[in-house]
């Protein structure tokens, strides 16, 4: 009888996993190097090689942006032992570590653990950092608490054993209202909070996405009520994990998904994962549903020291780069002890914050914070740049981010343009992965390499206007040594149209991106 042969296609990186994801970081110490197999097996650990050979990044997950002011304390000594005394704050939340070495991943893993930290899945093909939005639990324009949710998502996806093999990433994000200050238009799962007759939950969009390829979410349900929202986020993994390309790594995430099948097709089978696993979607609205919850402001993360609900304060810390020495995050760790709630945040922005702060303390602490060489005012302004590692540590970069950051600092500082300081964001990637998501911002900047007669120059693709349900408009390419200007010239010309209070993003919309080009092309 003839064999029947059956072909799956698969990519190198699935034959890697089949074999198993175990790895002794302590055999490992010993033999004082890691294997190519290793480096792919170690993402499930939260461990990435770095740029430079011989080191290591780890990523510290963090649900929600919330740690302790103890483990704060631990991280930093990690921090200093292990890391060259410098902590990251990601975009996504997280903390990482650079310059580890293998002799010491070990007992760095350990001495986390100690204090209830973790980087598993902090990288690797699972559920990765579950975000939420900056004030969740304190938001005037809240409609349920979305930084819980996200701990709890955290630890419920977790615990799936059979959601530890996925095609690639899987991204989840919470924003506790309509203004979506938590972005999730660009992730894999998108909720955003709603009340709807009364009763708390959740608007849920899918296959949002950054990357070589972008994508803005689709909406899966109009209404998920919150005692659903888990097993909802659940059904869209096992969907993830079923339809999947695992052959092309580059076309393997979620979006692609959504892409290719079409949303109707990932709702029916989202909604049949559901009833295999006994979750009713009687109570699950497809369809839009009007928000019953108080009206909020376009972009709520402009205030510099919110007061909450609570009728304390939210102060920020300012991090250029997202880059702390660990003798400052263990001061932080500090202050947050003697005039917050014990507590350290992680925002979207790279920024730390404290919560729960007395009125009468907002001072105290802010004079504290700025003796440490920190601004507490200006998060979410064009001073608020984000901007990925770059060269300075990952390997897939092509500019050096961190030079632009210091040109841009410089022009937006400038006292001309303080009339805009509040009028929109600025991002800095430095390679199409997107770690800070250019197209969003009201101005982005993509790194690239621009051909010259002999070799290449570093540059940067520009994109003006951008939003996450409408991504930035291609303003050009520029060399490195031309930014400045370009900036200048882009800034000015919003100085001489802008209406009111209006933010870039709606002033390109309103005027055309042609104007913008004329201005920095000399037309005008």
């Amino acid at each position: 009888m003839p064999k029947k042969l059956t072909f799956t296609r698969r990519s190198e990186d699935e034959d890697i996993k089949a074999a198993g994801l175990f790895l002794d970081f302590d055999e490992m110490a010993k033999k004082g190097a890691m294997q190519a197999d290793d480096s792919s097996i170690a993402k499930w650990y939260g461990i990435y090689k770095s740029r430079q050979p011989g080191n290591h990044m780890a990523r510290i997950v963090i649900p929600g942006g919330v740690i302790t002011s103890a483990q704060a304390k631990n991280i930093a000594g990690i921090a200093e032992k292990y890391g060259q005394g410098i902590v990251n704050v990601t975009t996504r939340q997280a903390l990482q570590f650079h310059w580890l070495k293998v002799g010491n991943l070990a007992d760095m893993l350990r001495e986390l653990g100690e204090y209830g930290n973790s980087t598993k899945h902090g990288c690797g093909d699972v559920t990765r950092n579950v975000t939420a939005c900056p004030l969740a639990e304190t938001c005037a324009y809240r409609r349920l608490d979305a930084r819980a949710a996200a701990v709890e998502m955290a630890e419920f996806l977790g615990m799936c054993r059979d959601l530890d093999d996925l095609p690639r990433k899987f991204k989840i994000n919470f924003s506790g209202c309509g203004a979506d200050c938590a972005q999730p238009h660009i992730n894999c799962v998108g909720l955003s909070g709603v009340i709807h007759n009364g009763v708390p939950g959740y608007k849920v969009v899918i296959g949002g996405g950054m990357g070589w390829k972008p994508f803005v979410a689709e909406s899966l349900f109009g209404f998920v009520p919150h005692n659903k929202v888990k097993q909802v986020c659940r059904a869209v993994a096992i969907l993830f994990r079923e339809h999947g390309d695992r052959f092309n790594r580059a076309k393997s995430r979620l979006k692609f998904v959504v892409h290719r099948k079409g949303i109707d097709f990932c709702r029916t089978e989202v909604i049949s994962n559901l009833h295999t696993e006994n979750v009713s979607s009687d109570d699950i609205i497809v369809e839009p549903v009007t928000d019953e919850g108080v009206p909020f402001s376009l972009r709520p993360l402009l205030d510099d020291s919110p007061q909450g609900t609570d009728g304390q304060h939210t102060v920020r810390v300012i991090v250029p780069k997202g880059e702390l020495s660990f003798s400052t995050f263990y001061r932080m760790a500090e202050l947050s002890e003697r005039y917050a709630n014990q507590r350290v945040y992680t925002s979207n922005r790279q920024n730390l914050q404290f919560q729960g702060v007395a009125p009468s303390d907002v001072k105290a602490l802010e004079s504290e914070i700025r003796a440490l060489g920190y601004q507490t005012s200006g998060s979410f302004t064009l001073s608020d740049i984000v901007s990925c590692v770059g060269t300075t540590y990952c390997p897939k970069a092509v500019t050096q981010t961190r030079a632009l950051f210091d040109i841009v600092q410089r022009v937006v500082g400038e006292p001309r343009y303080e009339s805009i300081a509040q009028s929109g964001v600025i991002n800095i990637t430095g390679c199409p992965n997107s770690c800070s998501p250019y197209r969003i911002a009201d101005i982005g900047f993509r790194g690239m390499r621009i051909r010259e007669e002999s070799g290449s120059v570093e540059g940067y693709e520009v994109l003006l206007g951008g939003s996450q349900t409408a991504f930035g408009q291609k303003l050009g390419e520029f060399k490195l040594s031309d930014c400045e200007e370009m900036l200048r010239l882009v800034l000015n010309a919003f100085v001489a149209v802008r209406i009111s209070d209006e933010f870039l993003t709606d002033c390109v919309n309103r005027v055309g991106l042609g104007y913008f080009e004329k201005a920095v092309y000399g037309e005008i």
